[in-house]
């Protein structure tokens, strides 16, 4: 199953959806997405069949504005090589959020989501911006959380451009020990770094089998 979580265009608040054959099929139930994972796969397929058979709105993917898939309550601890940090819940944003200018480097992977399945019950493409520093400064999840049953068969092979030119390229093994060990609700799994990035630079990133991203560093789009 494959879930984003969205501005609704109707009020304008937070929305879980299914995304199904490029459309996001608003649910009809009040649930968070991590509310949903929590209560394990008869919940989550029950939530995933009503909101096809019977969606309250559907939005063509491009058109909806998604947010995290899923809001962090405590750090989220993130490892990208030998760095080590645990990003503030409120440093974490949604794909189509805006990047800051100040971001000059970036760390691609994927972010497990516990649930009642296990720590690792989904995985969402995850991307941390450092300063000039290597500070981190935001953390992007989504836009889509991919069900574990999913994700099967090796690695996942994560790529990165910017400006339309390949950037760096990497492997996540979605059973990797950070990634499917500790108590956290989300935890993330950084392998790929980009070059220097400077303001107006357009990154694109590819997580295979969990989806794409592209954002503008400094956008406030």
């Amino acid at each position: 199953m494959r879930w984003v979580t969205y501005l609704s265009p109707s009020g304008g608040g937070e929305r879980v959806g299914v995304l199904d054959d490029g459309d996001v099929l608003g649910s009809p139930g009040p649930e968070r997405l991590a509310d949903l994972l929590e209560a394990g796969g008869k919940t989550l397929e029950a939530a995933h069949e009503r909101a096809v058979d019977a969606p309250i709105e559907i939005i063509v993917e491009p058109e909806a504005r998604m947010c995290a898939p899923v809001a962090p309550t405590s750090p989220v601890p993130v490892r990208a090589g030998e760095d080590v940090w645990r990003i503030r819940p409120e440093l974490v944003r949604g794909a189509d959020d805006a990047v800051p200018s100040g971001a000059r480097t970036a760390r691609l992977g994927v972010a497990a989501v516990a649930g009642g399945e296990g720590p690792a019950s989904a995985y969402t493409p995850a991307c941390l911006w450092l300063d000039g520093e290597g500070r981190p400064i935001q953390l992007n999840l989504g836009p889509v959380l991919t069900t574990a049953d999913e994700v099967v068969g090796g690695t996942l092979e994560l790529s990165a451009s910017v400006d339309e030119r390949e950037a760096a390229r990497g492997m996540v093994d979605p059973a990797h020990e950070w990634l499917v060990s500790g108590l956290e609700g989300v935890r993330a799994l950084l392998p790929v770094a980009t070059p220097s990035l400077e303001a107006d630079d357009e990154l694109f990133v590819e997580a295979d089998g969990l989806g794409s991203f592209e954002v503008r560093v400094g956008s406030q789009v």
